[in-house]
Order: structure tokens, then C-alpha cells, then sequence
């Protein structure tokens, strides 16, 4: 089940893994041994590991003047950002969880099948949207349908 709880759990294990295997990185490259290949640091990275990556290289010293690596890193790190204020943005509401009903509520609907899902001030945006869409000619209501889909 994807809960808040879960996702926060594996975000502290991906990061907690990549912050020790850049320290088991950082050792075998002292001893001359087998070591992580810089793809599967990046992966990791990837996928949410960027603070384990940070708090690794700046503990360890570790992968820190490598430089296709260090803009690699960076880039991940700017797109997460980037995808995380998209999601604060896009599923932000001004009020909040401010009070226990309006939590009630929420608690409600995400318990609701998804087939019978009702989302909550559609309506107010469909009626502005076919409204803006009937004021434009046939051919661009015609784009504008197919760009939708």
C-alpha cells in the first residue's frame, strides 16, 4: 500500500544505501579492489538517493573531483528538485489539513474505489475549459481535443 509512511521509509533506505555504498566505494578504491561502478552510484541517485549521494561524497571525499561524474550528479539532483516543486505546485491546497474534518475527508476519499473516484472542483474547470474551447474555431477545436488525449 503507498501510504506517506512508506514512501518516507524507502526514501531513508535508498538514500541510507547510497550514502554506504559511496563509503564501500571510497574504501575498496584505497585497497585496489572491486569497486561500484559510477552507473550504479548514479542510478541510485537517481532514483532518490541524491541526499545519500551529497552527504557520501562530502563525509567520504569521495567521487568529488570527477567531473562527468559531479555534473551527472548535479543534473539528477536539479531534475528531482525541479519534480518535486512541480508535485508541491500541482498538489498543493491553500487550507491545508487544518482540521480534523477536512482530514475526515481526505481520508474518506482516498478509501473510495478508483472507478467510482469523484475528484472535487472539476467541474468549475470543465465548464471553463468548454467554454474557452467553443470561442475557438473548428479547426483548432479539433487540435485542441487531440492535444488532450
Amino acid at each position: 500500500m503507498l501510504t506517506a509512511t512508506n514512501i518516507l521509509l524507502a526514501f531513508i533506505l535508498i538514500n541510507g544505501w547510497t550514502f554506504v555504498l559511496f563509503g564501500w566505494d571510497k574504501i575498496q578504491a584505497e585497497k585496489f579492489q572491486w569497486r561500484v561502478s559510477e552507473a550504479t552510484l548514479l542510478k541510485l541517485a537517481l532514483f532518490g538517493g541524491s541526499l545519500g549521494a551529497y552527504a557520501g561524497r562530502a563525509l567520504f571525499r569521495h567521487k568529488t573531483r570527477k567531473q562527468p561524474f559531479n555534473s551527472r550528479l548535479q543534473a539528477i539532483a536539479m531534475i528531482q528538485l525541479v519534480g518535486l516543486t512541480f508535485c508541491g505546485v500541482y498538489f498543493y491546497e491553500p487550507g491545508g489539513l487544518s482540521t480534523p474534518a477536512q482530514a475526515g475527508q481526505v481520508q474518506a476519499f482516498a478509501q473510495r474505489s478508483q472507478s467510482s473516484a469523484y475528484y472535487p472542483n472539476c467541474t468549475a474547470a470543465r465548464r471553463a475549459a468548454l467554454s474557452r474551447r467553443s470561442r475557438l474555431p473548428a479547426v483548432a477545436r479539433s487540435r485542441w481535443r487531440w492535444s488532450r488525449v
